[in-house]
């Protein structure tokens, strides 16, 4: 018997075991003498007692009973304390509209258009207003011919569109370059209706040349560029001339790796740089990165770096990665790269539809002209200044008070009469939520906003491993010298300690006696004391399930 409590007592000590048969099917009536809580158990994340039972019981119950209640004693343990790292999710939502303008008003001549644009940045929407041509080609882009034109007129800024003010934060190219979204409707008199038909419609993010605003000021768009996304902040990861795909994700690790190691992306993906090699050539590094899933490598890519070179997996819900830079240590033993790691990227394939009707193109920068482009060459990568979607659907016919035309569900073409007779307005409005993960002392920035998580107000449960057996036999443990409270599972016949305080008078226990749990304060040298018995074995088990239930 000493034996199999032993065995049972060391389980518990790993707080692996459960406790066993909790409910009996029956109701048990027991009797609760005292106050129970759970300090007479655990203090401090720690056990503060020992469960004895008798060395020489007649019941194997008695010993299953103790095991179950140092079981139940093992899950309590544990540590509370304050959540200082983590991650959270936040909302952002936004409105903000634009100047508004009369078109009755500002009367389009027959067969003729006006061009409306607004920007992150009032100074990038003035600089396309012209009431005489087209002097960077964005009505052209529209799809309007110079002889249509009526005249190019700017409604601002919408202040939740998204500026970014240093598209380059590591300096990678040594730049402090800016990037805004702009949007431009064509707007048609047609024969006393207006409309707005296929290609009039343009939603653009544009790289300039930092502190300038006209699209002359435009500059090259790179691999690791932050630039904005429909309101969110997105990292340029690909830029493919063989399949004319531009690659965005949102960035999760900026900065260097040493060989050998991994940064946990999460969702079971990482990133290991697995090794960096000197090349002849100097200045050149092979490296070699393979991406995981769950442990296992599910792409592996090596590359000559000299300068940039992009490592990814697929597109939608992916992984990208784009080295930068590498170098070995002085001995030359290991080696380091500089990179960048994004997660849910997204592929625009230019040309294709993306969303609605609205499709991608490469902006480029033919001259001091616009130039939409869906098939890109090698040698119109210095040219890419940014990323479009154009509207490629059905006509919008017969626009007129509260009608509107809908930008890649984030900002939107309204009309609106404002309740006045012979009045007509046009504006761009956004009423937007954005979702975006933050971690603790990072920053997000979102439809203009720029967030900052300074902490997680909440508490940590960390699981303690206990480090000495709580199962003890009564022949192990004395009334006069214990140093924790003792739980003694077990009647007179049973327990000796038990006995002891039957025979001292400090409680009532015979054969006829219920299920019990009693509470008797200071009579271990001065710690506490709880019975847990009744006047046969299922009663002592009753009471130690009825105990478990009440921790």
């Amino acid at each position: 018997m000493a034996m199999s409590l032993k065995k049972i007592g060391a389980i518990a000590v790993g707080g692996a075991m459960v406790a066993t048969a909790l409910a009996s099917g029956v109701a048990a009536e027991v009797t609760v003498q005292g106050e129970v809580t759970k300090d007479l158990f655990v203090k401090n994340g720690q056990p503060n007692c020992y469960v004895v039972v008798g060395a020489d019981a007649p019941s194997t119950m008695d010993v299953v009973s103790a095991a179950d209640i140092a079981a139940k004693i093992g899950s309590l343990c544990y540590k509370e304390g304050t959540v200082e790292d983590g991650s959270a999710e936040i909302t952002v939502h936004a409105e903000a509209k634009s100047d508004d303008v009369d078109v009755y008003a500002e009367t389009i001549p027959e067969g003729n258009y006006t061009v409306f644009v607004a920007a992150s940045d009032s100074d990038y929407a003035d600089a396309f207003e012209n009431d005489t041509g087209d002097p960077y080609g964005l009505a052209d882009a529209l799809g309007v011919d110079d002889d249509e034109l009526n005249e190019i007129v700017s409604l601002g800024d919408v202040s939740t569109m998204l500026k970014i003010e240093d598209v380059d934060p590591k300096d990678w190219y040594d730049s402090d370059d800016d990037a805004g979204e702009i949007v431009a409707v064509a707007v048609q008199n047609d024969s006393g209706e207006l409309m707005v038909d296929k290609k009039n419609a343009v939603y653009m993010s544009l790289v300039y040349t930092n502190d300038e605003e006209k699209f002359e000021n435009t500059t090259q768009l790179k691999l690791g560029m932050r630039i904005p996304f429909l309101g969110k902040e997105q990292v340029v990861v690909r830029i493919k001339t063989d399949d004319d795909s531009i690659g965005l994700g949102t960035l999760v690790y900026d900065g260097v790796l040493k060989e050998g190691e991994t940064y946990d992306v999460g969702n079971g993906y990482a990133v290991k740089v697995k090794s960096i090699l000197k090349s002849s050539t100097p200045g050149e590094y092979k490296v070699t990165v393979d991406i995981l899933k769950d442990g296992k490598v599910i792409i592996e890519k090596t590359d000559v770096v000299t300068n940039r070179n992009a490592l990814k997996i697929g597109c939608m819900g992916k992984i990208s990665v784009v080295v930068h830079s590498a170098w070995m240590d002085v001995g030359e033993n290991y080696g380091y790269a500089e990179l960048i790691i994004a997660k849910d990227v997204k592929c625009l394939y230019l040309g294709e539809d993306y969303i609605n009707d609205w499709v991608p193109y490469a902006v480029l920068k033919n001259g001091n002209n616009i130039e939409l482009k869906k098939d890109i060459s090698d040698s119109d990568r210095p040219k890419i200044v940014g990323i479009a979607f154009r509207y490629e659907g059905d006509e919008f016919e017969d626009l007129d008070d509260g009608d509107e035309v809908d930008i890649l569900d984030y900002i939107t073409f309204k009309l609106d009469d404002k309740d006045k007779e012979d009045k007509l307005y046009v504006y761009f409005s956004m009423d937007k939520t954005v979702d975006a993960t933050v971690n603790v002392g990072e920053k997000v920035t979102a439809l203009n906003a720029e967030v900052k998580l300074k902490g997680i107000e909440a508490n940590a449960v960390e699981p303690v491993a206990l480090t000495a057996p709580i199962a003890k036999l009564d022949t192990e443990v004395s009334l006069d010298s214990a140093d924790k409270n003792l739980i003694l599972v077990g009647g007179p016949v049973a327990n000796k300690l038990t006995k002891a305080l039957v025979d001292a008078g400090k409680l009532a226990l015979d054969n006829d006696s219920p299920a019990t749990i009693a509470v008797l304060p200071g009579e271990a040298n001065g710690h506490d004391v709880v019975v847990v018995a009744g006047g046969d074995r299922e009663k002592t088990r009753e009471a130690a399930l009825e105990l478990i239930k009440m921790l």
